[in-house]
């Protein structure tokens, strides 16, 4: 039987690098999980607003482990990615459920109150004692939600932690557009 994975953290909103320093901080001494496997099913309905989730690109050489995510998916459509600052953000398109019927060649319209999620990312470089890994943050907000939304600051033991500098290493560094 297969846990239950939960995100590596809830009710959240990650407002710059250092919170998403902090937490792969965390998640390197062991203080938060990482997710370790794509979202089943369940775990894809439950996803929302404030789920954060820390986890390892699965690279050429972790084949014989297993370990890592080669791509993390939740079974959403996405616009293209925008950039801003270190992070790439995706806003959620609508799509319409299957019971609903496509009579005419129009396009679908979200209803008028939907709040489509946006999701942002963020990747660094990590030097484990395994080597070089690459770990990816995700989290997910929506734009009536996210000023609800708690921060790092709020949970103990993480908010305060001190990161080494050069720990983590941005995968975005020299990429330009």
């Amino acid at each position: 039987m297969v846990r239950t994975q939960r995100p590596t953290l809830q009710n959240i909103r990650i407002r710059s690098t250092v919170d998403a320093h902090k937490i792969f901080y965390a998640v390197h001494r062991g203080q938060l999980e990482m997710v370790t496997r794509r979202l089943d099913a369940d775990e894809r309905m439950a996803l929302g607003s404030g789920c954060v989730y820390a986890w390892e690109e699965r690279g050429p050489h972790t084949e014989i482990t297993g370990l890592g995510i080669e791509r993390f998916t939740e079974g959403r459509r996405w616009s293209p990615s925008r950039v801003r600052d270190e992070f790439l953000f995706y806003y959620e398109k609508y799509t319409p459920p299957e019971s609903a019927g496509q009579a005419s060649s129009e396009k679908p319209q979200a209803p008028k109150d939907w709040d489509p999620l946006v999701k942002q990312t963020y990747s660094v470089w990590i030097d484990t004692e395994k080597g070089r890994r690459k770990w990816h943050l995700t989290a997910y907000f929506t734009q009536l939600t996210v000023d609800n939304l708690g921060t790092i600051d709020d949970i103990a033991g993480v908010g305060d932690l001190t990161v080494p500098d050069g720990m983590f290493k941005s995968t975005r560094v020299n990429k330009s557009r």
